[in-house]
Order: structure tokens, then C-alpha cells, then sequence
């Protein structure tokens, strides 16, 4: 059980169910096969298991002792440090997901996009990554227009959505996201496409193509 310190504990309960969420219906819709849950436990529970070493931390930082206050003050000079203040955040939380591209298994970063080809019913141009989540669906982002990109995954259409954008980032030409955020595939700047591998990715991920 969690101690409510800084509200951590609910974080990473609302993370775990936007995980498994899509995941089980996935199985209940026959698109993929049980053995996705286990992905589950193999992502989340290293999350869990530093969440709940955190917590004990922090309790133990509220003892009243004077060497605990010392502690404590120490402590809370090395929060203003970036990287200290990451560690204790669990902002670094990353999934083996088989590539090493430094964005894959981690959650996707919200990016202000331009979309390229906006739907006509719709007036604006710029949203967000985020923005593109809320359909609950996978998220193909094309960031260069690249036609080849699209068409390795438009067997997907009814689960995944492509989206072709600009945005200010410069060292990817197409991410792959699951609905939860995470970041399942990326095409690095001008590499060629291995088409195999992103059709894997989203058969892995959101089934065969009906």
C-alpha cells in the first residue's frame, strides 16, 4: 500500500490502467492474443516496485529524529538538482520494447504540431500530440510526409490513426503510439524505411489487419 506522498501513487495508477485498458480490449476484440497481457507485468512491475522503494524513502524522511532532519535538508538541497529531481519523479521510466532509438518505451512528448492535411470539417490547422490521443486509438505520426511511411500501415486504418505533421523536432521522421502514449517505433531523420519492422510493430501492438 502507498503512502499519498506527492501524489505518486495515483500517477502511476492511472498510468497502469491506460496500459492494460487497451490491452484487454484488444484481447476481448480478438485482435491479438493473451500473451499481450503479459506485457503488462513486464513493464509495469519495475514501476511499481520503485514506486513503493520511493515511498518507503520519503515516510522515512518524516521521522522526527534530529539526524533524520539532517537528512532531510540534505535531501532537499539535491531536489534542486534536474537530474535529482528526474530520478525521484520517475520522469525517466523507459519499456524494452527492442529498439534503441531513445524515444522508444518512453511516453510520447506532448509536440505542437501543424497538421499537413487537416480534416476539412475542421477550421485549425495546430493541435497537439496529446490532442491526437483522446480517440483512445494507436497514432501513426508522419513528420515528414513521407507517403511510404503511411502505406506500410494502412491495413491498420480502423485501429490506428496516421496523422501527417510538421513540428520543431528534428531527429525523427515518423513515431508509432500506443494509446497509452508510449512510443512503439520511431524512423529516425532520413533512414530508409524497413517497412517489416513497423508492420511488425503494429501487428504486435493492434493485431492482424482485419
Amino acid at each position: 500500500m502507498y503512502a499519498p506522498v506527492g501524489g505518486q501513487g495515483l500517477n502511476v495508477g492511472i498510468v497502469d490502467a491506460a496500459n492494460l485498458g487497451r490491452k484487454l480490449a484488444a484481447v476481448v476484440h480478438g485482435w491479438v492474443g493473451e500473451d499481450i497481457l503479459d506485457t503488462y507485468t513486464t513493464e509495469r512491475h519495475p514501476v511499481a516496485a520503485r514506486l513503493l522503494q520511493n515511498t518507503l524513502a520519503q515516510i522515512a524522511l518524516m521521522r522526527p529524529d534530529p539526524q533524520t532532519r539532517a537528512l532531510w535538508k540534505m535531501f532537499s538541497d539535491l531536489m534542486d538538482l534536474d537530474d535529482a529531481h528526474r530520478y525521484v519523479a520517475g520522469m525517466d521510466v523507459r519499456y524494452d520494447l527492442g529498439d534503441d532509438h531513445r524515444l522508444v518505451g518512453t511516453l510520447c512528448p506532448d509536440m505542437k504540431l501543424t497538421l499537413e492535411r487537416p480534416d476539412p470539417d475542421v477550421v485549425t490547422t495546430m493541435t497537439r500530440s496529446a490532442d491526437l490521443l483522446r480517440e483512445r486509438r494507436g497514432l501513426l505520426l508522419d513528420l515528414v510526409d513521407r507517403a511510404q511511411v503511411r502505406d506500410a500501415a494502412a491495413a491498420w486504418t480502423g485501429r490506428v490513426n496516421t496523422v501527417t505533421a510538421r513540428t520543431d523536432r528534428v531527429d525523427v521522421d515518423a513515431l508509432l503510439i500506443r494509446p497509452d502514449g508510449c512510443v512503439a517505433r520511431a524512423l529516425p531523420t532520413g533512414q530508409d524505411l524497413d517497412a517489416t519492422t513497423l508492420m511488425r510493430a503494429l501487428g504486435t501492438w493492434f493485431g492482424q489487419p482485419a
